[in-house]
């Protein structure tokens, strides 16, 4: 998991703080040694990982797209209850204050704020989930991306497939419009060119093409749910151990069938 501190002087950006309370309190002693208390929250979406630090930090301003205000009362309980196993996984069982933001301030597709210190601006990219956003800040060319654009074999999209692919499309020419130079996702390695950010939208926009185009033959074809499930596990045999990639095969399965 990346949480990123980006700053200058003593002002600074808080993104996605999580996940663990060892790295909660290692950004915690990096703010403290850097003396960084002029401190903005920033959240790419809200699954569990990308939220577990906002408690510790709820003093500080929080911003996310105004996306958010679509989960459900459900969604949101689902999102922290998936965070609270992760802890307990970890051994943790103190996991009361793992709850969902509540002083979120929401901002509009492409709205541009100027905070200290920089200026931010973020745009939803539906896929991976419904809230899901990348945020730039365009003097330092740089994107942060969430769950999406990760140096895997797969991307993991939880929402929509259709809804990703758009979303890839619009990541493309924000890269363009903004001149990205440097990606940074929310798991993994960052990006530090345009070269490599555009290798790694192809690289997604690849996978899910053939993922989708031989989920739509095998449909014709007439098979069941449970048969069209193990034919396209069976026809990305690379890929077919993949947790991500199981998962984005239920996920083209139901968009299939609606």
């Amino acid at each position: 998991m990346n949480s990123i501190v980006i700053y200058r002087g003593n002002a600074g950006y808080l993104i996605d703080p999580g996940v663990f309370p060892s790295e909660i309190e290692r950004i915690d002693r990096f703010l403290q040694r850097q003396k960084i208390d002029n401190i903005t929250l920033l959240l790419t979406h809200t699954h569990g990982d990308h939220i577990s630090g906002w408690y510790f930090f709820r003093h500080f301003p929080a911003f996310g797209h105004e996306s958010i205000a679509q989960k459900s009362k459900t969604v949101r309980e689902n999102d922290v209850k998936y965070l609270q196993s992760m802890w307990r996984k970890r051994g943790i069982e103190n996991t009361d204050y793992l709850i969902f933001p509540d002083n979120l301030q929401f901002v509009a597709d492409g709205e541009v704020l100027a905070i200290p210190p920089f200026s931010f601006v973020i745009y939803q990219v539906p896929g991976h989930s419904i809230d899901m956003s990348v945020i730039i800040i365009p003097e330092q060319h740089l994107m942060f991306s969430g769950d999406m654009l990760i140096d895997v074999p797969a991307p993991f999209v939880l929402h929509s497939v259709k809804k990703y692919r758009e979303s890839l499309k619009r990541i493309a020419a924000l890269v363009k419009q903004y001149d990205v130079r440097y990606l940074v996702p929310g798991h993994r390695e960052p990006a530090h060119s345009r070269q490599e950010i555009v290798k790694r939208i192809e690289k997604e926009q690849s996978y899910l093409q053939e993922l989708v185009g031989k989920g739509i033959r095998l449909a014709e074809k007439g098979l069941d749910r449970d048969g069209l499930k193990h034919a396209l596990y069976e026809t990305f045999p690379q890929y077919a151990r993949l947790h991500s990639h199981q998962v984005n095969v239920q996920t083209l399965l139901r968009e299939l069938n609606e």
